[in-house]
């Protein structure tokens, strides 16, 4: 009887342990992503500061620069008002797509994301030390039952 107690005792040390491994394993993750995290917040401010000048800078200097530029295909191609106009407008409509595309990739260079090594490392010891424990395990099950005597424990 002596020894399911002591067996059951075992099995109690071993779902501890293992709920101690995961909840430090979580801890190391998330002080590894923690960085990263941040860099891809400054990643998507660069991406709503790309929205925003595009938004703004279609509103505030896309009316202007297109009449100007209208006024310049009318005199210098003797163009017609509705299609100097028309040019002028979507002249203006590709530069500021490019400037919104530029910020974009900027944005986008912002965003570099890095598996977290050391929690990769530290799960694959505690997997390799769990399956260690496992086939010792397995190999005194197998010797007790060959011998009918408890292997000695190694500390």
């Amino acid at each position: 009887m002596a020894e399911q107690s002591d067996i059951a005792e075992v099995i109690k040390n071993i779902q501890a342990d293992v709920i101690t491994i995961v909840k430090g394993e979580i801890e190391l993750a998330k002080a590894e992503l923690m960085p990263q995290a941040k860099a891809a917040g400054v990643g998507a401010g660069l991406f709503g500061g790309a929205a925003y000048v595009a938004l703004s800078g279609a509103a505030l200097l896309f009316s202007g620069l297109a009449f100007w530029l209208s006024l310049g295909f009318q005199t210098w191609f003797g163009l017609d008002l509705l299609t100097a106009l028309t040019l002028g407008f979507l002249v203006m409509a590709v530069v500021f797509f490019l400037v919104a595309g530029v910020l974009a990739l900027i944005g986008k260079s912002q965003m570099n994301f890095t598996p977290p090594e050391a929690t990769q490392a530290s799960v694959e010891a505690s997997v390799e030390a769990v399956r260690g424990a496992v086939a010792k395990g397995q190999a005194d099950v197998a010797a007790l039952s060959l011998t009918g005597r408890r292997p000695e424990i190694e500390q």
